[in-house]
């Protein structure tokens, strides 16, 4: 059985370059972990809150290998842009009918960006760049709807938060390619970089 980790958080920062990292786009959703085993999938957020019964269409996990656990955020989009106002509402829910009907007017998308364990072997303590590398073949072997690799780039960090940013998105992570996944440790391998370095963490 897969173990229910909890997510590895990270610490603020201003922008950066560093060829030494990945830097991607600060989804502004709701973080969740999925493990995808032999007898179903379970879908979980921070303090091992449940959401499987609250994002049903994200059944199509199942797909995957038994075995697989991700790390990821779930997002609305709404004008080519994350809405968290809208998936919050949804988030809550609670209602079988209310959740059933949800997907027609708040369609999740669920963006991965680590690969904890690949068909039951544990990738905690491999470098971020060979879980990512992992992540790129697994998603080449079965390419699920509603559900992607969270696109990043390498050195040029302050340029890509300049854009990021300019687009209307949250702010930019910046991850250590060679660090270990350490779940529910806050620390200097991840790094968040918004405006203003306030918000929630991740």
């Amino acid at each position: 059985m897969l173990p229910h980790l909890a997510p590895m958080l990270a610490v603020p920062s201003a922008p950066f370059d560093s060829d030494a990292h990945c830097f991607e786009i600060k989804w502004d959703g709701v973080r969740a972990l999925a493990a995808v085993e032999d007898h179903g999938w379970h879908l979980w957020g921070r303090a091992q809150a449940d959401y499987t019964a609250r994002y049903p269409e994200l059944e199509i996990l199942r797909a995957l290998p038994a075995g697989t656990l991700l790390d990821g955020e779930l997002v609305a989009v709404s004008a080519g842009l994350p809405d968290l106002g809208r998936l919050l509402r949804r988030h809550g829910l609670v209602d079988p009918w209310k959740i059933a009907q949800a997907r027609h007017w708040c369609a999740v998308q669920y963006v991965v960006f680590d690969l904890l364990y690949d068909r039951g072997r544990s990738l905690l303590r491999e470098p971020l760049w060979r879980r990512q590398q992992a992540l790129a073949e697994l998603g080449q072997r079965q390419a699920l709807p509603g559900v992607w690799q969270a696109p990043g780039v390498v050195g040029a960090g302050q340029a890509y938060y300049t854009a990021v940013v300019a687009l209307g998105h949250e702010g930019v992570m910046a991850k250590l390619l060679s660090a270990a996944y350490r779940p529910g440790r806050r620390g200097a391998a991840w790094r968040k970089i918004k405006p203003g370095r306030a918000g929630r963490s991740r």
